[in-house]
């Protein structure tokens, strides 16, 4: 049960009684109890004719809720609202805390977070040629290279999506340094990779965010992937808040710049390629 949950049963409960909402809370938890108790009986059946399987998400899901009820009007029965109340309360500060410390290690002063965005250029067509088993094989030294250059450049993976990733970094530096470090280690690389013609396009983003359960949300999240779509594979392309926020950088140099359209956003966007400054090669 979230916390918004418990919040809106307490309103019930002071609106029309705890009595009429505890007898219906009860008749729900036994219904749920049952319908769980059905659906294992039939994930047993069909285990029992073949190779044992992960329980449906949706059952887990279910389970974990229906035990956190439990647990809700067993903290009722024996401590009363304001037991629950506190719990709650608890509960809410312990998961922003969490949030909190995930958001502060990936914002710079400023309050932004700097967005990461990749993906194989191809990949369909790629797999196609090569065949599932091979194309397994090339994805996992692509992401073996793609968390090393991560790493080394204290960004920290937020999700990946097949051949996709999403990273964010505190510093736009850090992030830029990675992706060209991506695509430098590509370019040498003697393996499968280059063997089969692999290329990454890179976006790169900065901007205020959102965060959630590990994820991140908001415009800017948007902005980020939509830069990244607009990349040539062996190319990195940020967006122009980033570009600006290194205007007095000589580490890099920004070039090719183009005014695009990107899917959702009614102002036209300034992208620049991005490569390293010639006197740091």
């Amino acid at each position: 049960m979230t916390v918004l949950a418990v919040l809106l049963a307490l309103f019930a409960a002071t609106t029309v009684g705890f009595g009429a909402w505890a007898i219906a809370v009860t008749v729900k938890l036994r219904r749920a109890r049952r319908m769980i108790a059905t659906l294992e009986e039939r994930q047993l059946a069909a285990g029992s004719a073949g190779p044992m399987r992960r329980p449906p998400r949706a059952l887990v899901r279910a389970k974990t809720a229906v035990k956190a009820l439990s647990e809700t009007a067993d903290l009722l029965r024996t401590h009363g609202v304001q037991a629950l109340v506190a719990s709650s309360i608890e509960e809410l500060t312990e998961w922003l805390r969490e949030d909190g410390a995930a958001v502060q290690r990936a914002t710079a002063p400023d309050g932004t977070v700097t967005m990461f965005f990749s993906d194989i250029e191809g990949s369909t067509q790629l797999n196609v040629s090569l065949g599932d088993r091979a194309f397994v094989k090339v994805l996992a030294r692509h992401d073996e290279l793609m968390r090393s250059a991560i790493e080394a450049h204290q960004g920290e993976v937020v999700k990946t999506q097949g051949d996709g990733f999403m990273v964010v970094f505190r510093w736009p530096t850090d992030a830029i340094r990675a992706a060209l470090e991506v695509q430098e280690r590509l370019a040498a690389e003697r393996g499968k990779l280059r063997t089969h013609g692999v290329k990454v396009r890179i976006g790169v983003h900065r901007g205020a965010v959102v965060a959630r359960d590990g994820d991140y949300f908001g415009s800017n999240v948007a902005l980020a992937a939509r830069v990244a779509a607009e990349a040539h594979g062996g190319e990195v392309l940020v967006s122009n808040d980033l570009r600006e926020a290194l205007i007095d950088s000589t580490e890099f140099v920004f070039d090719d710049v183009r005014e695009v359209e990107l899917k959702g956003f009614a102002v036209p966007e300034l992208l620049w390629r991005v490569a390293p400054s010639p006197d740091d090669r």
